[in-house]
């Protein structure tokens, strides 16, 4: 690989890092600004079951607690906000070493990398499978976009680990 190649790709691992990033803190300042709507839209109708067709047998999950609601809203307004300081803080040290040592350059994108294992921690797990099988949202006509946009979210973080992680200048 030429020098301006290798270059040219610190330069798109750079500008990809950043993708986490603006994910995590607009996520972030979505949520924060918009609390009490996310609240009555999704974040309470979700935890309480409120307007799925569980069966008896499942209604024990719900959680009818608005105090509840809002600490699990904040937990996950809380890890979105890191994943973003994660990447951010990676892509500025990409930035920084775009030109420099192969060492310091990975260093930082390995912050990346654990902001997008963060993303599909929120994604996967806490959208996906808490609210989508859990709190069965998938059952609810209002909440059929949240498994699929999850897995968009978890697709773009996955796209992201995984050309950071196993790029080109990893093996040289």
């Amino acid at each position: 690989m030429t020098d301006k190649t290798a270059y040219f790709s610190r330069i798109l691992q750079t500008a990809l890092a950043f993708v986490p990033a603006c994910m995590g803190l607009f996520a972030f300042l979505n949520n924060v600004t918009d609390w009490t709507g996310t609240m009555e839209r999704v974040t309470f109708p979700l935890l309480s079951m409120a307007g799925n067709a569980a069966s008896e047998p499942q209604g024990w999950r719900a959680v009818g607690s608005p105090m509840l609601a809002h600490l699990a809203y904040g937990f996950v307004v809380a890890l979105e906000w890191l994943m973003g300081l994660l990447a951010g803080y990676g892509a500025v040290g990409m930035i920084r070493h775009c030109n420099g040592s192969l060492a310091e350059f990975r260093r930082h994108s390995h912050w990346v990398c654990l902001a997008c294992l963060l993303g599909a921690f929120i994604y996967c797990f806490i959208f996906f499978t808490i609210g989508g099988d859990w709190f069965l949202a998938w059952k609810n006509e209002n909440l059929l976009f949240l498994q699929g946009d999850s897995l968009n979210y978890a697709a773009v973080l996955a796209i992201v680990f995984l050309y950071l992680r196993f790029s080109v200048d990893e093996i040289l």
